[in-house]
């Protein structure tokens, strides 16, 4: 963008807009293009956002715990993060299964909160207004002849998956794939991310959704607990 264009986004004057870019560029944060005058993120930016992504003590724990399901599923394994402010829910990790052609990871790219299996049990965990603001911002575009484009039917889908306590993407996303996904909570007991293993349609059939989920659910408590999360269980009636 141009410095009119920025200024107006941005809801700042020109004058005020050019000597912020100014001191981002002093710090490689933002480059010029010299042809057209426009800026662009810079190699200082990347090398920030590198940084926190190495150092993200979620992302860290959940590595052990992603191979260990890659392994057991022979499924590829994801673990995506929720940033609340932004209202997001994007990958940060991603193994591949053994055997199979990887996949290359689209490391920041958003899970749909309508069809993804990660997308899908992160709205579901959270408070309906919060719920419906994320699909408003991600809309409920079909993705495959499977997608849920219905918000009733979208709600009833998150009901069920709060009482299960995983979500399913059974060709939602993209045909002949299906993926298994369960929530990761922090020490407040908030929704932090999710981990899910996804698989060719044709394979994910052969097995159990019980089993496979259970190995899921497994892998997000284990890293729930890792990040402090405590669970608050009923107590019995002595009577």
């Amino acid at each position: 963008m141009g410095v009119t264009e920025l200024a107006r986004r941005v809801d700042l004057f020109p004058s005020d807009v050019h000597r912020i870019l100014n001191s981002l560029a002093a710090y490689g944060f933002i480059e010029q293009n010299p042809s057209n005058k426009t800026y662009r993120l810079g190699v200082g930016i990347m090398k920030l956002g590198l940084a926190a992504f190495q150092r993200n003590e979620l992302r860290e724990a959940a590595r052990p715990l992603l191979q260990r399901l890659s392994e057991e599923t022979d499924a590829t394994a994801h673990l995506a993060i929720f940033d609340a402010r932004e209202l997001d829910t994007f990958l940060t990790d991603q193994i591949n299964a053994a055997g199979e052609v990887s996949s290359k990871p689209r490391y920041g790219a958003v899970a749909p909160p309508h069809c993804t299996a990660l997308g899908k049990v992160i709205a579901a965990n959270l408070g309906r207004p919060v719920a419906l603001e994320l699909l408003r911002r991600h809309g409920m575009s079909k993705a495959t002849p499977h997608t849920i484009t219905s918000l009733p039917k979208l709600e009833a889908e998150w009901e069920r998956i709060r009482g299960l306590g995983y979500a399913v993407d059974l060709e939602e996303t993209a045909e002949g794939a299906c993926c298994i996904g369960a929530p990761v909570r922090d020490w407040s007991g908030t929704v932090a991310g999710a981990i899910s293993i996804s698989m060719p349609a044709s394979r994910f059939g052969r097995f159990p959704e019980s089993q496979l989920a259970a190995l899921v659910k497994q892998a997000a408590a284990e890293l729930s607990a890792a990040a402090g999360h405590r669970p608050v269980f009923p107590i019995a009636d002595a009577s």
